[in-house]
């Protein structure tokens, strides 16, 4: 758990994070368009997700703890080639954008969660949400240190990806050390019992938090219509995110604060973030997931309306915290309902393929947001048609329910 947990905060928040701050700077220096570095933030958020069909069956092959590794000697090479060859747009969509990007999907969140699901049936919301508090609390210190870096080094923001090599260093070390796939590789069962219908029906809390007591195979969960339906859902908060992480240093600074108060906020959305986020993970395990999600959705949805014109520091201050709860949260409840929908065997494919939608669609927001902006002068009317799709997204939230798994009809002679 520990050395997940240290993973995510070395590969995703890192990275993600970094190209807040780090890519701003960049583009002062060799003036890039809003554009140019919307554009780029979509391909690494594409990238994140896109291949994890792939990475599942990576992981199939090699296993978890090498997928971990390989993934994050790519963060190393990536965030080396941004410090040293990256100065054209061309070559800042190839190396932020898709090595980078491929870097996350494949040292970070999907093997790290892919492991969760074979480790606990009881608590499985509450450890998700563990592992994934290692992006969150990394994201807290990791932009204050960033720029503070820029700051020391009279604003070379190369150093910056110095430091991210580095963390993706620590994380093939940890990779190799601690990491193991599954607990039967120690002689130890899930969460101390058998991985079972059995278990699982006894691992149930007394609530009524729904988790299934079969493992659907992939097909099955391609052709079922509640995936998709929860892929809908995300499309909104996926937005949010990709917008508030892309855009949200820019807007801020448009606004009329510096980089440096944009760097405090976005540690403030994040430890904002993080208390909803464990919150997320203990009540997942008593209260449905799909609740818990749909407020978070509505947080997202008031957040990203208001920080369009959040030129009052208390009205900023408000758009950030329900930024902050609502990215946190939804995260957690997603990840926790595909496991709890659809079983641990094909959980992986299942994220995998849940990642590349939901990246793919997210990342579209950020080169909408920038394009709107180099033409009209602001991001205003695409914040406001984002939140109104996590409204949407919400309400198609509430009324969906859990799906059955299909029968195949017996053969008679």
């Amino acid at each position: 758990m520990i050395a997940l947990w240290l993973i995510m905060a070395a590969n995703l928040a890192l990275p993600m994070y970094g190209l807040s701050f780090l890519n701003v700077h960049m583009a002062d220096e060799y003036h890039f368009s809003r554009t140019t570095l919307g554009l780029a933030y979509s391909i690494f958020m594409v990238m994140t997700g896109l291949p994890g069909p792939l990475v599942a069956k990576l992981i199939d092959r090699v296993g978890i703890r090498w997928t971990l590794v390989i993934g994050n000697l790519l963060l190393i090479g990536g965030a080396a080639a941004m410090a040293t060859i990256v100065a054209t747009p061309l070559m800042l969509f190839l190396v932020c954008g898709l090595v980078i990007g491929v870097s996350d999907a494949v040292g970070g969140p999907i093997p790290a969660q892919a492991a969760i699901t074979f480790w606990f049936v009881r608590k499985r919301s509450l450890a998700l949400a563990l592992i994934l508090s290692g992006g969150t609390i990394g994201s807290m210190i990791c932009a204050p240190i960033l720029e503070h870096a820029i700051a020391v080094t009279h604003q070379d923001w190369r150093f910056g990806w110095w430091i991210i090599a580095a963390g993706g260093l620590g994380a093939v070390v940890v990779s190799l050390l601690f990491v193991h796939d599954r607990p039967e590789d120690l002689g130890q069962e899930a969460d101390g019992q058998p991985v079972s219908a059995t278990a699982v029906e006894e691992a149930r809390p007394a609530s009524r938090v729904y988790v299934t007591a079969e493992n659907w195979k992939f097909g099955e969960v391609l052709r079922s219509p509640a995936f998709w339906l929860v892929m809908a859902c995300a499309a909104g908060f996926s937005a949010a995110f990709a917008i508030f992480l892309g855009d949200g240093v820019l807007q801020i600074r448009d606004l009329g604060y510096s980089t440096e108060t944009a760097a405090y906020l976005l540690s403030a959305a994040v430890a904002i973030g993080l208390v909803a986020h464990m919150l997320t993970g203990i009540l997942g395990d008593r209260i449905d997931p799909k609740y818990l999600w749909v407020v978070a959705i509505l947080c997202q949805a008031s957040g990203i309306g208001l920080f369009a014109h959040a030129s009052n520091p208390w009205l900023l201050y408000v758009s950030i915290t329900c930024l902050g709860i609502g990215g946190s949260s939804c995260m957690v409840c997603m990840v926790t309902m595909l496991g709890n929908w659809f079983g641990p065997a094909t959980y992986a494919s299942v994220f995998g393929l849940a990642s590349a939608v939901q990246s793919t669609l997210g990342a579209l927001a950020p080169v909408i947001a920038g394009y709107w902006y180099d033409h009209t002068g602001s991001f205003a009317a695409v914040f406001h048609v984002n939140a109104i799709a996590c409204a949407a997204g919400a309400l198609i939230l509430f009324f969906l329910r859990p799906p059955a798994r299909p029968r195949v009809a017996p053969a008679y002679a």
